[in-house]
């Protein structure tokens, strides 16, 4: 008889949610794109306000890159439907589906019942817009994090394989000007937000961190909530938003398991989507020896790093 541990979890089952949620997830891909727009503000306070988010924003992906070549930003007067339109069809050109792409938008978001808009410099873009102009991008994984009033709206339009949504509300009728930009922005420097403490933010562990921060502002006010923050798509405790402490170059080597790990990480995925088809122990043993693969390709990396 197997031994069992509390309600009679297995032991095989146990130690494997122990070594998943040890391993430090890695890059899982070849490059990382970042898209930061900031919408007009409407007011000076809040043009303010989406300048110091858009640039803290910015700085953040620098660091994480370790570069700015693959980072970029338009806010203010700059961003303009046209501007956005050409930042998105450039990174339709020049990215491959190796590559990942986040987007962020800062700003305010208007909804009429029928349709989203996304504030800026002069016309407004649209939601199916918007999102086309997204889904046109080639890079295999994408996240979009829509930080402004009524950004709800877009939830279940975005719905597919390696797509993440994040909306600062549930809804197109949550109107407010939202608080979501504030904390999304300090979730990307907290070593409070980094769950596992790997030095890595992860775009599951920055929402969850705004997510609470954003209520217990309200609750703290006493107020309440106007805005209710939503997260949507495969995998998003594997897109990597942040580094705490900045990237050092990778080495042949590293690049190369880091492949190797990239790789692994997919047949997880594809396994997981099988273990309806398969039998208990089947999954288990299949997941623990994949698990374990990716556990020692990790290490490798991290023994790597650490003589750099």
């Amino acid at each position: 008889m197997a031994s069992t541990f509390g309600m009679g979890t297995p032991m095989r089952g146990l130690a494997i949610v122990f070594l998943s949620a040890a391993i430090v997830v890695p890059t899982a891909h070849a490059e990382l794109y970042y898209l930061i727009v900031g919408g007009i503000g409407g007011e000076s306070r809040y043009e303010k306000i989406f300048s110091e988010q858009t640039q803290s924003l910015a700085q953040v992906a620098e660091q994480t890159l370790g570069d700015d070549l693959r980072v970029s930003l338009i806010y203010g007067e700059e961003a303009t439907k046209t501007a956005l339109k050409s930042k998105l069809q450039h990174l339709a050109e020049s990215t491959s589906a190796s590559d990942s792409l986040a987007v962020f938008l800062v700003g305010h978001g208007s909804y009429d019942g029928e349709q989203y808009k996304f504030n800026l410099t002069g016309p407004d873009i649209s939601d199916d817009e918007l999102l086309e102009l997204v889904n046109a991008v080639p890079a295999g994984e994408k996240l979009l994090v829509n930080t402004s009033s009524a950004s709800g709206a877009l939830i279940g339009q975005w719905a597919g394989e390696d797509r993440t949504l994040i909306t600062a509300t549930r809804s197109g009728g949550e109107r407010n000007a939202t608080r979501f930009g504030e904390y999304w922005v300090a979730s990307l420097t907290s070593e409070e937000a980094d769950v596992n403490k790997n030095g890595i933010i992860t775009a599951e562990e920055a929402f969850r961190y705004t997510e609470a921060r954003v209520a217990g502002s309200f609750e703290s006010e006493g107020t309440l909530a106007t805005e209710h923050a939503q997260i949507e798509g495969d995998a998003p405790g594997r897109f990597i938003v942040a580094r705490l402490r900045p990237r050092k170059s990778d080495t042949p080597k590293i690049q190369l398991l880091r492949d190797e790990s990239q790789e692994l990480e997919k047949q997880i995925d594809e396994l997981r989507m099988k273990r309806e088809e398969m039998g208990t122990d089947s999954y288990l043993n299949a997941l623990q020896e994949l698990l374990l693969e990716l556990a020692l390709v990790q290490r490798q990396i991290d023994e790597e790093q650490s003589v750099q």
